[in-house]
């Protein structure tokens, strides 16, 4: 009996020291990097902590780096360098919206990079996107703004946090779904063209729904569509595009955590498990909460799949449109 319950024990041990092995063989000195291409304090920045924070129940020490710039090219680059190093993983794993992956290298030709050289881990959250106009202007409904825009130019604007975003382009289908020729603007940031917003400076704008909820809330502006598949839960009063009669504009955003294409399989597949445990947990999913965003889980290889189906719609929407960048 005795022989048996070392036996066991000792199988025991064995097991746990094998699950543990992906786990440690990713925690080197220095600990697992997490690049963010975006300020501190801003969404992508807070996400990304509550991450980090919740990977921690895995074993994993991630410190946070931003590398704001260039609307988050400079981070994913940061990520390909850390990646040539020769080790595979260069301590490092990228946080980003998907569609710095899937859009970008359709918009910038100097881009080194396409969606096959990472690795997908798994998303954090989802969010979507608003139209939105100030509490003083006198469309209450889209249609109403629609019908303005196309009696006067000067209504037919748009802000954005920058040229070449999805916000951008989500202008862009709304003009041509509705054949209202629409004008963007670009700001650098979505603070500022919602502060233009509130002022009454500008007649539009379209940015991240979490951002414009608060002021929405507190009466300062007023959204007029939404993004979702479905209403917000958080928004009730907000239609969505598609019930406003635009079903081209339901579109979402994922922040996602990437690693290099060198990561091996074993370390991905830990990493994954921590990221999709991290994501269901009650600590990550209040913070979510309070900024807005919805927790969500998605498998590594859906996440691939979903990447893919993303990177050739993107391919085509921005050859159609003829855009090309300033720079």
């Amino acid at each position: 009996m005795h022989v048996r319950r070392r036996q066991f024990l000792g199988a025991m041990g064995a097991a746990v020291c094998c699950s543990a092995l992906p786990i440690r063989q990713l925690q080197a000195s220095p600990p697992l990097r997490m690049l963010v291409g975006f300020a501190p304090g801003g969404a992508a920045d807070l996400v990304a902590r509550a991450l980090a924070e919740g990977m921690r129940a895995s074993g994993y020490t991630l410190i946070v780096e931003n590398k704001a710039g260039a609307g988050g090219r400079i981070a994913v680059d940061s990520l390909l360098a850390a990646g040539s190093n020769g080790n595979g993983t260069g301590n490092a794993v990228l946080f980003t919206p998907s569609t710095n992956l899937t859009l970008y290298p359709h918009l910038y030709k100097d881009l080194r990079y396409t969606p096959a050289d990472f690795t997908p881990l798994g998303t954090a959250s989802q969010f979507d996107f608003g139209f939105a106009v100030g509490a003083d202007s006198p469309a209450k409904t889209l249609q109403e703004f629609l019908a303005l825009a196309q009696k006067d130019p000067r209504m037919a604007v748009y802000g954005t946090p920058g040229a070449g975003t999805v916000m951008h382009f989500l202008g862009v289908m709304l003009a041509k779904a509705s054949k209202v020729p629409l004008t963007p603007i670009p700001y650098k940031g979505g603070s500022l063209a919602l502060t233009d917003t509130v002022g009454g400076v500008l007649p539009a704008l379209i940015t991240t729904l979490p951002n414009l909820i608060p002021m929405h809330k507190a009466g300062k502006i007023r959204i007029l569509a939404m993004t979702g598949s479905a209403p917000s839960s958080a928004l009730p009063d907000v239609p969505t595009f598609a019930t406003a009669g635009y079903p081209s504009l339901t579109v979402a955003e994922y922040f996602t955590l990437i690693g290099n294409k060198s990561l091996p399989a074993d370390q991905a597949q830990a990493l994954a498990g921590a990221v999709a445990d991290a994501v269901r947990s009650p600590a990550f999913a209040k913070v979510m909460q309070q900024q807005f965003f919805d927790p969500k889980v998605t498998a590594p290889a859906a996440l691939k799949r979903q990447m893919e189906r993303e990177d050739a719609f993107w391919a085509r929407f921005v050859k159609d449109s003829g855009y090309t960048p300033e720079a």
